[in-house]
């Protein structure tokens, strides 16, 4: 920048400090009445100045500063994208930067949780797009943006676009006017989010969503960016979808014209269907006619009444609220005369301003061809980048345009137009939850233990436990739910007909009526086994009238495998439970039995059990004395017979029972013994959990019949978690939407880290030492999942159904939350939306790293800010694995798990593995060294004092350092491509081809780059010289291929090593204590050497899935290249 640039800027910069340099200068010859106006105008000013930058963000500070500014050094404008040179004349510095804190406060994790956020939604400059003629003209009246330059150097500019539409300008400004302007034909890309370097190092107190850049050529032919800050994420929406749609013209200048034939279509279906006055369903033709002057049932021509146009609007999705406020703005503004009627053209434009949502409206324009639909290439371009989905025809896009598309024009053209898109995007196919997961998609093969069981406490009970209604209904809403462990308590009642009650104040139910409601209902959710939890409290006689009562009314449904149960009995080999699949349609009966001893008896129709309590609890440590001073009491031989495979037992320790439990004896917990082992003992009780079925209670203090938090004892295994049915809430929602996947039967598989894979390592954990340290879980081999969630936004909110003091608005915002183990838990919420219910704008991203994604849980909340005593709107919550990545829409749910009509949140899901590619923060220096540490640390085996093992072990450190170097590569071109695309972070490599596809098509270079299909491999081939920034994008591409392959290719060899060494290690590990022993080893010693090996061989094998899976993503890759390229046309076929 010469001298002379930086003098005229100088002179042209902050207004206000020459004020007060001027007021500063001439304070001695005024008199205090004049200093004191003086003053008062110079902090006027400087308030209002305060307050413009507040309204951009509201955690900025503006420190004023009295001090000549006018000596700092100033940089070029914009940022040089792939060249630089300082001589450039267009390029020339703007005013001083506006002085600004870095507080960092984007992470918005880090705010308090109940923290209000101003809402831009609500702002003055909001404007309703229906289409792109409405974002030229807001960004015709301009909009204020902050230029970004560097932490310190931000400058706030007015850009507007010109009347002819041919390029935008910015002031205030030094530059001349032609020089403070940019040319629509010299823009290239518009890029939203940081996809420059510049927004990516000065722009973290920023949100994502709010920023774009402008990329452009400047008079000497060179790249450069102009990288800014719009107000809100609607406003940066507005301007990326007008310039793209300016940009997009195939080097015609665009006029107004021109963009209000892209409505021509939508208009047409609309003037037809709101002049017949009949609503035109989606899946019936209507007629195609433009002739407006139809009859209609009033006195004037081709209008309607008031109450007729309610009517149309809301059958063709309008709220009623929203149409009546809407029309009456339309009669008030017309004259006396003329109120009363409609036109066509008003109810068309009251439609397509109520009905276009922008959000939606913005998406369709990024992915159409300069039109305001999608065409089947373009529809099948979103669904394969976007959606996830893969191998789209033309059939399936023809197909969804057939079945969404309201007009059929549009239809038999194939075009897929805002109306339609908008009822894709609302249709179960856009659901957030995997329709995969809606029936049963598990392995069912696997023992009882292998399963995560939906299982209920005091079914019988509708609302607390002390003196709360007993009802069957209780059994049918839980069985209804999917519930699979019901639990009931018998007492004697009167005429010898057992009842159910909790043994408090709680109403009585005859148990005849309980069994016939299970009967009735036990299969009608779910095929697989129930189990009943019976907790005998009767008298013999009673006992065996309750045994009657089990065969006379569930018949042949009771297992009673008499074979199982014997061998099980009587036998102290380890012995696996039945599947799901083989108890499918069996009821289970699951209590006390009489020991084995007593079949030997003879004429005896009761024998006697230990009278001691089932469950577990924290505060009690048996000792010797309080076994032999146990209380007996009898059990009906009747009865004792229908407990086959599942029976109580007491839990003593983790020893006693890894030595002595038989896989059939199922231990209870209440809530705090088992917080306790989950805390003090996980490692054990995950073990434990493994081999043996556990039952956890809520603790007997929850008289409410409130409910814990299930979460805790799943991330240890436990099975059969007992929740309190009839109470709605945060945790019975966590419990719900566990039990979604697997298609809600009520079974869902535990991970793979949570379960022994086969009986034989089962019953090799036999012994106290192995099963508590040998047995260790592999949890290395889990792969760290990044969640990227961004609320975009809302529809139909209803108000908090139970608030008793009611509110004329609401004020919604949106609660994030994430349940899993420990580290993966968090909450974030959005900003507040002021007194719009209808169709909030959020707009706001969170990033959630998960380690164990097969336990996390996403819930979504909607509360309401304005809310005095209750603010609950709605959720959905569901598993981690269910999510669907995409543009997708949640429906919503009440407390109580009943479907809120027509109410949505509107998200975009993006989920990857957590990348090695870490770019350097600080210095190359520190990230090598960083990358260097992470390198050691995938073979930091530990030594384990044996020689064969340790070398076996030192044997994979090369090929596990060179399989992370591989790994790096892959990840680090992934990385590089998306830069060099202009792309975000998180975007996929399809969407890179489709950026590429673009690039060429808008550089007239369609054909210039081919890729060839060489048995599954792209071969790139160039018949011309590309552009630059085409150049760049296409070489990234292809050492994403050539890394890939390198990965593929030099993978399989490592891996077949790793595999080797893995299953000698496995064989030698079946005599690891003979072995260690015979080496010396006592003790402490002997004991560390133990946990070595375990945790060597979890280190090897977590490596060797790392590798196994980074092969299958390379595959991946390479596949979705070619995908791509077939749909973006690049892809020839090899001859």
């Amino acid at each position: 920048m010469n001298g002379e640039q930086n003098k005229e800027e100088d002179l042209d910069e902050n207004n206000l400090g020459n004020l007060r340099s001027s007021s500063n200068s001439t304070t001695s010859s005024v008199s205090c009445r004049s200093s004191s106006i003086c003053t008062t105008s110079v902090l006027r000013k400087q308030q209002q100045i305060n307050r413009r930058r507040a309204f951009f963000q509201d955690d900025v500070i503006v420190t004023p500063n009295n001090n000549n500014t006018n000596h700092l050094s100033t940089n070029d404008d914009n940022q040089q994208i792939l060249t630089t040179n300082n001589d450039n004349d267009e390029i020339t510095n703007e005013e001083n930067s506006t002085g600004l804190t870095n507080n960092n406060e984007e992470n918005q994790t880090n705010k308090p949780f109940k923290r209000k956020v101003v809402s831009f939604s609500t702002m003055p400059f909001e404007k309703k797009v229906a289409d792109v003629c409405d974002c030229l003209r807001y960004m015709q009246e301009g909009s204020d943006f902050l230029k970004v330059r560097s932490y310190a150097r931000q400058f706030r500019r007015l850009y507007k676009l010109n009347d002819t539409l041919t390029a935008i300008s910015w002031y205030p400004t030094s530059k001349k006017p032609s020089k403070a302007t940019i040319t629509i034909d010299s823009i290239k890309e518009i890029r939203l989010g940081k996809t420059t370097e510049r927004l990516r190092e000065y722009t973290h107190q920023f949100q994502n969503e709010s920023l774009f850049s402008i990329i452009y050529t400047n008079g000497s032919n060179q790249y450069v960016s102009l990288d800014l800050v719009a107000s809100s994420a609607d406003e940066a929406n507005i301007w990326v979808t007008g310039l793209s749609c300016l940009i997009s013209g195939q080097g015609t200048a665009p006029s107004t014209a021109d963009f209000e034939d892209r409505q021509q279509m939508r208009d047409r279906w609309l003037r037809d269907a709101f002049a017949v006055g009949i609503p035109t369903l989606t899946n019936e033709p209507e007629q195609i006619n433009p002739d407006e002057n139809r009859p209609v049932t009033n006195t004037n021509t081709n209008s309607i009444d008031e109450e007729e146009a309610v009517r149309l609007l809301i059958d063709y999705g309008i709220s009623e609220d929203k149409a009546k406020v809407r029309l009456q703005e339309i009669q008030a503004s017309k004259p006396e005369d003329a109120r009363g009627y409609f036109t066509t053209n008003e109810l068309i434009n009251v439609f397509k301003e109520l009905s276009t949502r922008p959000e939606i409206y913005h998406l369709l324009v990024r992915y159409s061809r300069n039109q305001d639909f999608l065409s089947t290439e373009d529809l099948t371009l979103f669904l394969e980048a976007e959606q996830g989905m893969s191998k789209i025809t033309s059939e399936k896009c023809t197909e969804i345009i057939q079945e969404f598309e309201p007009s059929t024009e549009a239809k038999l053209l194939g075009h897929l137009g805002i109306d339609g898109f908008t009822n894709y995007l609302l249709s179960p196919e856009c659901d957030i939850f995997n329709p995969n997961n809606r029936s049963v998609c598990q392995e069912m093969d696997h023992p009882l233990n292998h399963y995560f069981i939906a299982s209920s406490h005091n079914t019988f009970l509708l609302a607390d436990q002390l003196k709360g209604p007993s009802s069957v209904d209780g059994f049918i809403h839980a069985l209804m739910r999917g519930c699979r462990c019901l639990e009931l308590h018998c007492f004697d009642g009167v005429d010898g007909q057992p009842l159910i009650h909790n043994g408090t104040l709680t109403s009585r139910i005859p148990l005849n009526e309980a069994l016939e409601a299970i009967n009735n209902y036990a299969f009608e959710t779910s095929s697989y086994p129930l189990i009943l939890c019976i907790e005998l409290q009767c008298s013999v006689s009673q006992q065996e009238r309750v045994a009657q009562l089990f065969i006379d009314i569930f018949g042949d449904k009771i297992f009673l495998d008499h074979l199982t149960t014997d061998i099980n009995t009587l036998s102290n080999e380890y012995r696996p439970l039945p599947t799901p699949n083989d108890l499918r349609g069996k009821i289970i009966i699951k209590s006390k039995k009489l020991p084995p001893s007593f079949s030997n008896e003879i004429n005896k129709e009761y024998g006697e059990i230990t009278d001691d309590e089932d469950c577990y609890e924290d505060n009690r440590r048996r000792s010797k004395k309080d076994m032999s001073s146990k209380r007996h009491r009898r059990l009906a031989l009747a009865f004792s017979d229908l407990v086959t495979l599942l029976r109580s037992a007491p839990f003593e320790d983790f020893e006693t029972s890894f030595n002595e439990q038989q896989s059939g004896q199922v231990c209870a917990f209440s809530e705090n013994a088992g917080l306790r082992l989950a805390t003090s003992d996980a490692e054990e009780f995950v073990n434990y959990n493994k081999r043996f079925l556990s039952r956890i209670s809520p603790g007997t203090w929850r008289v409410d019949s409130s409910n814990l938090n299930p979460q805790d004892f799943w991330n240890v295994g436990c099975q059969m978690v007992s929740m309190n049915y009839q109470t709605a809430g945060k945790f019975m929602d966590v419990y719900f939407g566990r039990f979604l996947s697997n298609g809600g039967c009520g079974y869902v598989l535990k991970p793979t880290y949570l379960r022994y894979d086969n009986a034989a390592a089962a019953a090799a954990a036999s012994s106290s030492i192995v099963s508590g340290r040998l047995s260790t879980n592999l949890y290395s081999s889990n792969t760290p999942q990044i969640l990227h969630i961004k609320v975009i936004s809302a529809l139909h909110l209803p108000k908090p159904e139970q608030a008793e003091l009611k509110t004329n608005s609401v004020d919604p915002y949106v609660v994030v939350q994430i349940f899993g183990v420990p580290r993966d838990c968090d909450e974030v919420r959005t900003k507040t939306v002021y007194h719009n219910w209808e169709s909030p704008q959020f707009n706001e991203a969170f990033e959630f790293e998960i380690a164990f994604p097969e336990l996390a849980l996403v819930r979504f909340v909607v509360l309401d800010d304005e809310s005095l005593d209750y603010d609950f709107i709605g959720q959905y919550t569901l598993p981690f694995d269910c999510i669907q990545p995409g543009y997708r829409h949640i429906h919503l749910y009440t407390i109580g798990g009943d479907l809120i009509a027509n109410a949505y949140l509107f998200v975009h899901i993006v989920i990857n593995s957590k990348s090695l590619a870490v770019k350097p923060r600080r210095s190359l220096s520190r990230y090598r060294r960083s990358l260097l540490r992470r390198k050691l640390r995938v073979a930091a085996f530990r030594p384990v004092n044996h020689r064969q093992i340790d070398d076996l072990f030192k044997s994979v450190v090369q090929p596990l350092e060179t399989a992370f170097e591989y790994r790096h590569a892959v990840e680090q071109s992934l990385c590089e491509l998306n830069e060099m695309c202009g792309l975000p972070d998180i975007s996929n490599v399809k969407q890179c081809v489709r950026k590429i596809a673009g690039r060429l098509q808008k550089a007239n270079l369609v054909g210039a780059v081919t890729i060839r299909n060489q048995s599954d491999i792209p071969i790139f081939e160039y018949s011309t010289t590309l552009p630059e920034l085409s150049r760049q994008s296409v070489v990234a591409l292809e050492e994403v291929i050539n890394r890939c392959r390198a990965l593929v290719d030099n993978g399989s060899v490592i891996h077949k090593k790793l595999f080797g060494v893995q299953a000698e290690v496995c064989e030698l590990s079946k005599d690891i204590p003979k072995l260690l022993e015979a080496n010396g080893l006592r003790g402490k010693k002997f004991t560390k050497a133990i946990d070595n090996f375990s945790y060597n061989l979890a280190l090897l094998h977590g490596q060797t899935d790392l590798l196994n899976k980074a092969k299958q993503d390379a595959n991946v890759t390479i596949r979705q290249i070619l995908e791509a390229a077939e749909t973006t046309h690049l892809l020839v076929q090899s001859e």
